[in-house]
């Protein structure tokens, strides 16, 4: 096995270590970023909106970051901006107002999403013979990162406090950015592309497309809901009644179990995307409601990994079903409407999360949540499986990576 991946290029094998060490640093302290702006003075509702603005940052600047990687090259666009995230973690962790606390974090998700398209492409050049080799190397560092953490926040929260995490995350990229820079090679680079063909783009978008992207716009309205929002951490506090560092170590057991969603969701061309998205998203609606009603994380405890299984699933089948449905020539394009709309929506959850949790309680995000996966069950009716004449290889890993905010 390890052979299998000593054939990887420098340039994959850097950047995952580097991706793995700064993504670490991150998920030691993001989980418990909701209670710590309640911490600084934020209402409930205050902190909802703080996550809207949170997502749109993180979801929508992806396509300006794809065409600057076109542009002028890979390496430039995922390097550079680590030479303005790290004095803004900085900041961020020295701050003690909510409001500066939720700009500077905002600014830090609108850098770090242009980042990923240009490290998914770069990769996807750097190892061009064996591209799911790569991908699936990446993905070692940005699970484990996802398990170790929490673990190492729930560690030293003792000692330092969510304050010092954000701190140290903008230590740690400096170093990974030295590296990025000073190790990584540009792969070879396309003169840019500027000409589109317009006229192929009214066919692009087919129905089928089309009601995938409002399915799966539904499925991020639940996300925003449930995963993308501060809900889990605020019911984990309020509701369940555990404390951070415990939090912290949920946290990691979820990132553990979802790896079976990452295996289920990769048999969508065995078993056909559309069956398993079905079952999936039933499944991930039990799973939140249980997680909203249960009074006791013994009983949450559940429904909670359950549906990191589910969630990670359901993405993995919904991008193998638009890439199913789409070609070469217009695939980037059905992509980054895919991103816009998803990011849009679940921007939404958590300012209407905490809209109807002031009315009634902490379950009624996750209650909406189900709501939304089980009418996208109506949107996805109308879709089949089937694949396009050019449609190509699509590889699960990398649509795995691209939904973590990589730095």
């Amino acid at each position: 096995m390890l052979n299998h991946y000593r054939q990887l290029s420098r340039n994959t094998t850097v950047l995952s270590m580097s991706v793995g060490l700064v993504l670490t640093a991150y998920f030691a302290w993001s989980p418990l970023i909701a209670l710590h702006l309640r911490d600084l003075g934020a209402t409930d509702l205050q902190v909802g909106v703080a996550f809207s603005i949170f997502t749109l940052a993180h979801y929508l600047p992806a396509m300006l970051g794809g065409v600057l990687a076109d542009r002028f090259g890979r390496k430039w666009v995922f390097t550079s901006p680590g030479v303005l995230l790290s004095p803004l973690y900085l900041l961020a962790g020295l701050t003690h107002d909510w409001v500066t606390l939720t700009a500077i974090l905002s600014a830090t998700n609108f850098i770090g999403a242009m980042q990923w398209p240009a490290m998914q492409a770069f990769m996807s050049e750097s190892d061009e013979a064996r591209r799911a080799t790569a991908f699936s190397f990446m993905e070692i560092f940005v699970l484990s990162a996802a398990i170790v953490g929490p673990l190492v926040g729930s560690f030293l929260l003792p000692t330092f406090g969510v304050a010092g995490l954000i701190f140290a995350h903008g230590i740690v990229l400096v170093p990974a950015t030295l590296a990025r820079a000073l190790i990584l090679r540009e792969p070879h680079h396309d003169a840019p592309r500027l000409e589109q063909k317009f006229s192929t783009w009214h066919t692009a978008f087919s129905p089928a497309i089309l009601w995938i992207v409002a399915a799966n716009a539904l499925f991020a309205l639940a996300l925003g809901l449930s995963f993308e929002g501060p809900f889990s951490a605020l019911l984990a506090n309020d509701v369940w009644k555990i404390n951070q560092v415990q939090i912290q170590w949920v946290n990691a057991a979820g990132a553990a179990v979802a790896i079976i969603g990452v295996w289920l969701g990769g048999k969508a061309d065995v078993w056909g995307g559309k069956k398993i998205w079905v079952g999936s998203a039933i499944a991930f609606a039990v799973t939140l409601v249980g997680w909203g009603l249960a009074p006791r994380w013994e009983i949450g405890i559940i429904f909670f990994l359950g549906a990191h299984i589910f969630y990670e699933t359901i993405f993995i089948v919904a991008e193998t079903m638009l890439a199913q449905h789409s070609t070469r020539a217009t695939r980037s394009s059905v992509f980054g409407l895919q991103t816009t709309i998803a990011g849009f929506t679940t921007a939404a959850g958590p300012a209407v999360g905490a809209w109807s949790a002031a009315l009634t309680s902490l379950a009624a995000p996750f209650l909406l949540g189900a709501v939304a996966m089980i009418a996208s069950l109506g949107l996805l009716t109308r879709t089949r499986d089937e694949v396009e004449p050019d449609a190509g290889e699509i590889v699960p890993e990398e649509f795995v990576v691209a939904q973590v905010p990589v730095e």
